[in-house]
């Protein structure tokens, strides 16, 4: 048994982490057709739409939000999905009638 220390405190961290993304189970027995939740952005999404939209680099935009390239491709390209966006133009738009920007 665990008690106290840095090791408990990771574990609680990542379930109240976990927790704060997890959804209801439908009660029907199938989740056929069941659509995720809209879920709106975070304020990280919102930087990560302004800086977008101001039009810089990819490697600019990962220096300032200090994310690698690859997770700010995976995260732009999850905002995108999203939005239903196809491209940056696209989720700009989509972002502001949506009301995130």
């Amino acid at each position: 048994m665990v008690e106290g220390g840095p090791l408990v405190d990771l574990l609680c961290a990542a379930f109240e982490a976990a927790w704060a993304d997890a959804v209801e189970i439908p009660a029907a027995d199938s989740l056929e057709g069941a659509a995720p939740p809209d879920r709106g952005p975070n304020k990280d999404d919102r930087a990560l739409l302004a800086l977008l939209g101001s039009g810089a680099k990819d490697e600019a935009i990962a220096r300032e939000l200090g994310l690698s390239e690859r997770t700010l491709r995976r995260r732009s390209a999850d905002l995108m999905r999203r939005l239903g966006a196809a491209n940056r133009f696209q989720a700009g738009m989509q972002a502001v009638r949506k009301g995130w920007l």
